[in-house]
């Protein structure tokens, strides 16, 4: 079902989900991942695209995995449910999230700025975070560049989405209103985003946005759309940047 225009839904009746769903999700999806990144931080601090593709690897399997098989499987939201499968293709709230996300990368990176700024961090440690490595490896720049833009761009937003907007905004929506199940659901995927403070505040919008989009539109496409963008672009400046400088020097 491809809509263009997608009226205000009423959210589904409650389930009840039980307290020890959202446990599970967390143990296992936030905790694989989080486990992940601390086993290949050494790895990571040597510049190893290899180390590169196996966390983005593992964040796809950990999040995607745990919406999948503890939350869709098990019956605590149906793909149905949130647009996924059958696809629910909202093409009007599609490309206006794309905007969207288009509009906060300056807003989010003037936040970063400021609350590093205030909380008496200097703009190296923006440069020199764990995600930086993650995201530019030492090796070839275009094979880094293909590999980050694919997992990271592509199918890292997609699992992500899947996990914080399809199974844990959705338990939340199941046993709150509407506002704190978007601020539960954001404060969650700021916290699945933790590195710097900065990062944190920045990711807590984004996932205030989508819980938001998630709500309007039940389709999940759409903040899968207005996350692709944002990680896309992101790499794609970042990527630009690095070639520009290795053509300057």
């Amino acid at each position: 079902m491809m809509d263009s225009e997608i009226p205000m839904v009423e959210a589904p009746q409650p389930r009840r989900s039980a307290w020890y769903d959202l446990a599970l999700y967390l143990v296992v999806g936030l905790g694989l991942f989080t486990a992940a990144q601390y086993l290949l931080r050494g790895q990571l601090q040597v510049n190893s695209i290899a180390s590169s593709a196996i966390l983005y690897t593992t964040n796809i399997l950990a999040f995607a995995g745990t919406a999948l098989g503890i939350g869709a499987l098990r019956g605590r939201f149906s793909l149905a449910e949130i647009g996924f499968w059958p696809l629910r293709l909202p093409w009007k709230w599609i490309l206006a999230g794309a905007m969207i996300a288009v509009v906060l990368i300056p807003l989010r990176v003037g936040l970063a700025l400021a609350v590093q700024l205030t909380a008496g961090g200097g703009l190296g440690e923006l440069e020199n975070s764990m995600r930086m490595e993650i995201f530019s490896p030492g090796g070839s720049l275009l094979v880094n560049f293909l590999v980050t833009f694919v997992l990271g761009g592509l199918l890292v937003p997609v699992a992500e989405e899947l996990y914080f907007r399809g199974a844990i905004f959705t338990w939340f929506r199941d046993r709150f209103g509407l506002w704190p199940s978007i601020i539960g659901s954001g404060l969650l995927f700021a916290l699945g985003h933790a590195d710097l403070l900065a990062v944190v505040v920045t990711s807590l919008v984004l996932g205030l946005v989508n819980a938001w989009l998630m709500e309007r539109t039940r389709s999940i496409w759409v903040p899968v759309a207005v996350h692709i963008t944002n990680n896309s672009l992101a790499i794609l400046l970042l990527y630009g940047a690095l070639a520009l400088q290795q053509v300057i020097m």
